[in-house]
């Protein structure tokens, strides 16, 4: 051991180095944006992410089987991620992974991961909601039996149990960010194609949750006369599913992924007279332990706070205080006429925060 820190003969897995220094430099970037750009490129990401999953449904609503209705959903879904990515978008599921990979790295800070994140997922909800009303209200490009498909997926997704969409939501975005790193680990642009594409697939034919998904096909459900409530679609799902794809592309693939890579450490993020062992890339040596328990640490306070103040406020004043936490009823039950009262509350709320958010952690 050199230090106590690391060994000085860590081979350099894969290129995984070179990799996570390239997210490293994207991430620093995606925190320095300005507001208006990445509500803007998160707006877009959501859109992308509608018209997506409405082909979904349009091609697989009228198949028989169920393993080859979700296996055609799959196959379709993919264009929306490859969209974000080949295309440039913000998405707030991606960003779970490449921002937090920077400060890790010691290239940006964690107050600029979190102004990423509450601009990226605001821009996403707002993009969600209008994607739902020009789908549902404006086009009415949806009949039946289209419609019936999306109040039922829409319903299913808020029956869940809290945790399971927890869990739900960390396996989603495994898959998601596993597309997004190995889209990273390509120059190409066909290779990125495919390499986005199958993981992708599989979260979607299984039926994982993703939070942005979410944004469009629950609100959807809902305009179409869903039996489900603003509340119930932020408590029972948004917060959970939003929770574990934090979690997920955070823990389980950019700090996996910076870990394996050697824990590359910025050198000019490194306090003067530190033992440090050098790196494969001139620019960082190889962080300690002591780093890498501050990382989880922040990550996950981070990501504790993130979701209690973004979609978790906003879902304990609508579902608690607005609707009186009502129970769920069933598929061909009734609920009271929902208006756009409570979402637009909901979106005023999110904005108020991303301009707080704006203000004081780009200082």
């Amino acid at each position: 051991m050199a230090n106590g820190i690391l060994p000085r003969f860590i081979p350099y897995y894969g290129g995984l180095h070179q990799t996570v220094h390239e997210m490293s430099i994207a991430g620093d970037t995606k925190s320095k944006i300005g507001l208006g750009q990445i509500l803007v490129l998160g707006f877009l990401a959501s859109i992308y992410l509608t018209f997506a999953t409405t082909l979904a449904v349009v091609c697989a609503t009228t198949v028989a089987t169920v393993s080859v209705k979700k296996l055609v959903m799959g196959v379709v879904f993919p264009v929306g991620l490859i969209a974000i990515i080949i295309g440039g978008a913000e998405l707030y599921t991606g960003n779970a992974m490449v921002p937090p990979v920077a400060a890790m790295s010691g290239r940006t800070g964690w107050g600029g991961v979190a102004y990423n994140w509450v601009g990226s997922y605001v821009g996403n909800f707002i993009g969600g909601l209008f994607g739902a009303c020009l789908i549902i209200h404006l086009t009415h490009i949806l009949g039946d039996p289209f419609l019936v498909t999306v109040k039922k997926i829409a319903y299913g997704k808020v029956s869940h149990p809290w945790w399971e969409n927890f869990w739900r939501g960390l396996a989603c975005v495994w898959l998601v960010d596993l597309a997004v790193y190995l889209a990273g680990r390509v120059k190409e642009a066909p290779a990125k194609f495919f390499l986005i594409w199958f993981p992708t697939m599989t979260f979607f034919a299984i039926g994982f949750e993703h939070s942005i998904v979410n944004m469009f096909i629950i609100p959807a459900g809902i305009m179409a006369g869903a039996p489900i409530t603003w509340g119930q679609f932020l408590w029972n799902n948004l917060v959970p599913v939003t929770l574990g794809n934090t979690v997920a592309g955070l823990f389980m693939v950019g700090m996996i992924y910076w870990y394996t890579a050697g824990m590359p450490l910025l050198k000019k993020a490194v306090p003067q007279g530190a033992g440090y062992v050098d790196y494969a890339h001139e620019d960082y040596v190889h962080a300690d332990y002591g780093h890498l328990m501050k990382v989880i640490i922040t990550g996950l306070v981070l990501t504790v706070v993130f979701t209690a103040l973004l979609p978790g406020v906003a879902a304990l004043v609508t579902y608690g205080v607005l609707e009186g936490a009502p129970a769920m009823v069933g598929f061909d039950g009734t609920v009271p006429e929902q208006g756009a009262f409570k979402p637009f509350l909901v979106v005023v709320y999110f904005i108020v925060l991303s301009v707080v958010a704006a203000s004081m952690l780009r200082r």
